[in-house]
Formats: C-alpha cells, sequence, structure tokens
C-alpha cells in the first residue's frame, strides 16, 4: 500500500516515548516499535524509538529532507525512503502498535499487533 508522502519535506523530528517525523504536507508518523535507519553509506542499525541513541544524529539530520517513497509491505513492515538516501524500516511487533500515521485530512493508518493495517479516512 502506498502512503502518498512522495515529494514531501520532513519538517521536524521529535524524540519522547516514540519517534514522531511531522512532514510538509501536515501529516504525523509515530514510531513506537524496533526500526531500522539504513544510512546512504550502507550502514544498517537497529534502534528502539525509546532510546534512539546510536541513530539520533542520522535522525535530526532528516529535517528537510525528502522522501521518496512510503509504503507498507505485506506483513505490516512500513518502509519510508529519503531523496538523501536514508531508509526507515519498521517492522510489526506482536504485542503493540508498531507506526501510525496521521495524514491529510485526518486519514489515520496504523499497524495494530501482529501487522494487522487498519485505516480510517477522515471524511
Amino acid at each position: 500500500m502506498k502512503l502518498n508522502l512522495r515529494g514531501e519535506a520532513v519538517i521536524r523530528v521529535c524524540f519522547d516515548a516514540a519517534l514522531t517525523i511531522l512532514t510538509s504536507g501536515e501529516c504525523e508518523l509515530r514510531v513506537e516499535g524496533e526500526a531500522v535507519l539504513q544510512v546512504p553509506d550502507g550502514d544498517r542499525v537497529s534502534f528502539d524509538p525509546c532510546t534512539p541513541d546510536i541513530v539520533a544524529p542520522h535522525l535530526v539530520r532528516l529535517a528537510r529532507d525528502v522522501i521518496s517513497e512510503a509504503e507498507v509491505g505485506k506483513a505490516g513492515e512500513l518502509v519510508i525512503g529519503f531523496e538523501s538516501g536514508v531508509k526507515l524500516t519498521v517492522q510489526p511487533d506482536d504485542d503493540y502498535e508498531a507506526w501510525g500515521l496521521v495524514g491529510s485530512k485526518r486519514r489515520r493508518v496504523i499497524c495494530t499487533p501482529g501487522g494487522e493495517i487498519a485505516v480510517w479516512s477522515g471524511e
């Protein structure tokens, strides 16, 4: 499933109990599950959004980067690519919501426990 985020710029990266990315198209992505960040030199680093210490410098650099791809795979995994070459992947969690997106017109896409995808339309 395509998430229609291509061309949107990252305007804010926030750290709290999760990783939150806000875009120029007024979308909010909240990552609460284990994630993998792949940087342009090929290094892949797994991280917990509650403690993103090791990847925080790379995540902060996403501010003003532009999304080149954003999709959900059949197993519920989220893959977001950026023009800089960075790729963020979030796998589903068996027990918790791994990630959620609130988009334009209040559309919501949530990866529920086990990888099921729930979609709500705000219209």
